[in-house]
């Protein structure tokens, strides 16, 4: 292969990358932002949160249209076949936070009950700590780091133990007190949007560790043997 092929190959490599870091920026401050709303109750907020999602999808078409360009034309082979096919679970986990984050703007913005603000609260720090899964499998990916990756694969389980004990704690709201129902309700859809974004988080980082070592991330964690113990209490 030519010197000019080889720049242009690790220009579309570096394009590929940097788009996906830039499509990560974006699902970070979409959440940061359905969080800021959801804290707030900010309806109006919420609805300016929901037409921005485009921004995202945009970016995972060109990351797919040049992915798959660079599979038919270069067929890339070992690490830089990882990288390539990587970055479309990647991106496709992206594009998902990003619908998750727009679902809770939504529920913002169309609410029209009252809904507990203890809970809220609560709602609200699980989402600070998914935001620090996404900086973080972030900072993972720009570094290709294996340890940064299993940090934050090992961090998921954080998030789903906060949000089974807010699924308990608003399913016995409703219990004691029906007229909670409808704004419980809502949240608990919230909360379910929120821990699905860490799930996506946890799969970036699996890819990530994927792209480094060709090895899959199963029972690389120290906590792995929670896993099945926390799925049982579920």
């Amino acid at each position: 292969m030519s010197d000019h092929l080889v720049e242009s190959y690790d220009k579309q490599l570096e394009l590929i990358n940097s788009n996906l870091v830039k499509m990560g920026g974006l699902v970070e401050q979409q959440v940061k932002d359905s969080l800021k709303a959801l804290d707030d109750k900010d309806t109006e907020f919420a609805e300016e949160i929901l037409k921005k999602d485009d921004k995202i999808d945009n970016l995972e078409k060109e990351i797919y249209a040049l992915a798959y360009k660079i599979i038919a034309m270069r067929q890339p082979m070992a690490n830089d076949l990882r990288t390539v096919v990587s970055a479309l679970s990647i991106a496709n986990d992206l594009e998902r936070m990003g619908d998750h984050a727009t679902n809770v703007a939504k529920r913002v913005a169309n609410v029209k009950v009252s809904m507990p603000s203890q809970s809220i609260s609560k709602i609200v720090q699980m989402g600070d700590d998914v935001q620090n899964m996404i900086k973080n499998v972030l900072d993972a990916f720009i570094k290709m780091s294996e340890k940064k990756a299993i940090t934050v694969w090992d961090s998921d389980i954080d998030i789903d133990e906060t949000y089974l004990s807010i699924y308990r704690e608003l399913l016995q709201m409703m219990a004691d007190n029906p007229e909670t129902i409808n704004g419980c309700a809502h949240l608990l859809t919230i909360a379910k949007n929120i821990e699905r974004i860490g799930d996506y988080a946890q799969n970036i980082a699996e890819d990530i560790h994927f792209i480094v070592t060709g090895e899959t991330l199963e029972r690389k964690s120290d906590n792995a043997g929670q896993w099945e113990d926390l799925d049982i209490k579920t």
